[in-house]
């Protein structure tokens, strides 16, 4: 007799009694295991049903009491294991691959180290062969003349640069000096024209004096007669001053 045939007719000749039993052997462990919230009742039940399921020995289908038991276990942990098994799986495939890795690391750095254990040797003999204090003092002038041909082209650079600054200076100071009369100086681009100190001057205290002194002379508390112009001169010696600070504190 098939498997259809055979549950077919155990349904047909089932009465009232032995459908209320069948009912509660699913009933019973289908309840608790649906109440499962804990890691260690999901794996309980789900084991233990396909435990039941894979020792069914009766010839009975609906009658099976593992069978029973077993589905009732197992079917409320379907989404569980549809859950556990992909991530267990990823789990175990992480867990091996950093092992490898950690390995491989090891594996490779203990070779590096063996390497540089076999060149000690080499190292030593070609220390031995090269070096002498005549080499020693022949590179010893070399840095030497180099630091003084360093110096000399720094220095020639950093007069270079004072005089393209000093022609600036002269030139915007020209081009202001016919709009703005005596107070040409302030409306200059250049911060150290508005200051009226040089670039290679310090901050402290040279910049910082320069524009105290100034601001203690055009400051509009001092100039009551024209305020509106000493408003503006201070300005300009507030954002030359800024940007020289900016500058400097880099």
């Amino acid at each position: 007799m098939g498997f259809f045939e055979q549950l077919i007719n155990e349904i047909t000749n089932m009465d009232l009694a032995n459908f209320i039993i069948v009912a509660l052997l699913f009933y019973l462990p289908f309840y608790f295991s649906r109440k499962a919230e804990t890691l260690f009742f999901h794996l309980f039940y789900s084991g233990f049903g396909l435990y039941l399921l894979f020792t069914m020995e009766d010839i009975r289908i609906i009658y099976d009491v593992k069978m029973l038991i077993g589905l009732g276990l197992l079917i409320p942990q379907i989404r569980f294991l549809r859950w556990f098994i992909p991530y267990s799986i990823q789990t175990i495939k992480m867990m091996t691959s950093n092992t490898y890795y950690f390995f491989i690391t090891i594996y490779y750095k203990t070779t590096r180290f063996i390497k540089w254990l076999k060149s000690i040797p080499y190292l030593i003999k070609t220390f031995f062969t090269n070096f002498s204090f005549k080499n020693f003092s022949e590179s010893e002038n070399d840095y030497e003349e180099y630091r003084y041909n360093y110096q000399k082209k720094e220095n020639f650079y950093k007069e270079e640069e004072n005089q393209s600054f000093n022609e600036d200076k002269q030139e915007s100071y020209q081009e202001t000096k016919n709009d703005y009369g005596e107070y040409a100086r302030f409306y200059s681009d250049n911060a150290y024209i508005v200051l009226g100190v040089n670039s290679d001057d310090d901050f402290d205290p040279t910049i910082k004096k320069a524009y105290k002194k100034l601001v203690r002379i055009y400051h509009p508390d001092v100039n009551p007669d024209n305020i509106k112009q000493a408003t503006e001169i201070t300005q300009l010696l507030n954002n030359a001053y800024e940007k020289l600070e900016k500058y400097h504190n880099k």
